[in-house]
């Protein structure tokens, strides 16, 4: 599977890369959602990892703009992020995530999130 890890810390991308690619993914890095919305470009990917707080596109910014271009508005999202506040959650999940996580986060927990949202066993 790929996937885009969007980040503005290029720690935790690399946290989350080795995450998924030592679990057998592909892994396309970004670092804000301006980022992000250029490589989905003409791309396929099957799950975003994307983190809130992230300077020129914010991670709710991205998601509201996901919603409007159809050929990503499907992929699912699992939010990364050290905003683990209910109302934070309740709000990224209604813009369009699939799965929220806080950080720090637990390798297994990012696994399991993908192997359920993606139907991976």
């Amino acid at each position: 599977m790929k996937f885009l890890a969007v980040d503005d810390s290029s720690t935790m991308r690399k946290i989350v890369s080795l995450a998924l690619k030592g679990a057998g993914h592909e892994v396309v890095e970004a670092e804000h959602g301006r980022d992000a919305l250029s490589k989905l470009a003409g791309a396929v990917f099957d799950c975003i990892v994307l983190d809130i707080n992230m300077p020129e596109m914010n991670g709710l910014e991205f998601l509201t703009a996901r919603k409007y271009k159809p050929e990503i508005a499907k992929i699912p999202v699992i939010v990364l992020t050290t905003q683990d506040e209910a109302a934070m959650r309740d709000q990224a999940m209604e813009l369009g995530a699939d799965a929220f996580l806080g950080k720090p986060f637990q390798k297994e927990d990012l696994l399991a999130a993908v192997k359920k949202l993606l139907g991976i066993r």
